[in-house]
């Protein structure tokens, strides 16, 4: 009877035993799968987790009024966040393609060429968009841009987010640019002299 009674005991103990042991690798591992996760959730955009388009405020906008196939839109973009942010693509409703061209020096004066990689917005800055610097270029618009009409950008970010804006038309003489490179031959000439950028 004692026998009995000691091993029970002993057996007791050795389940107890097991089961302890058995829990402490159940929650080293909980701990290591958690640890492997965390970098993961830093990596959040801006730091905040939030996105490029929550962070950038689009003001002064306008758009030269025009009845040519293309036309310059301008404003000033400031990035609110603590992070730079990328703009990589714009779209229009009243534009088959719309690019973002810079400045450059050229042989018979500026010329502007499409912006390798989109527009950066710095932390905490601003970027321009002017007649004669940076500025987003509406290609092959799809009906002429009267003064005063509302024109619909959506903006789209490197990390996926897009932001609607929109901007006024307004009568504006362009520039004396002309435009290099690219398949904007098509473009060129008296209508890329016009060009506002």
């Amino acid at each position: 009877m004692r026998t009995n009674r000691t091993t029970r005991t002993a057996l007791a103990a050795a389940a107890a035993l097991a089961l302890g042991l058995g829990l402490a690798a159940c929650t080293e591992d909980t701990g290591t799968t958690s640890n492997a996760e965390e970098p993961a959730a830093t990596s959040q955009p801006n730091d905040g987790g939030e996105s490029e388009a929550a962070v950038v405020v689009f003001q002064n906008g306008w758009a030269k009024a025009t009845d040519t196939d293309m036309s310059g839109a301008f404003g000033t973009l400031r990035n609110t966040g603590d992070v730079q942010v990328h703009i990589t693509g714009v779209t229009s409703p009243v534009s088959d393609r719309v690019e973002m061209h810079e400045m450059v020096p050229g042989g018979s004066g500026m010329m502007m060429q499409e912006k390798e990689g989109g527009f950066v917005v710095p932390a905490g800055g601003e970027l321009f968009l002017e007649p004669g610097k940076d500025h987003f270029m509406l290609m092959d618009l799809t009906e002429p841009i009267t003064t005063g009409q509302v024109i619909e950008l959506v903006l789209e970010f490197d990390d996926g987010s897009e932001q609607d804006v929109t901007l006024t038309a307004r009568d504006f003489k362009g520039g004396e640019e002309e435009y290099v490179g690219g398949d904007h031959g098509s473009h060129g000439g008296e209508e890329g002299a016009e060009h506002d950028g």
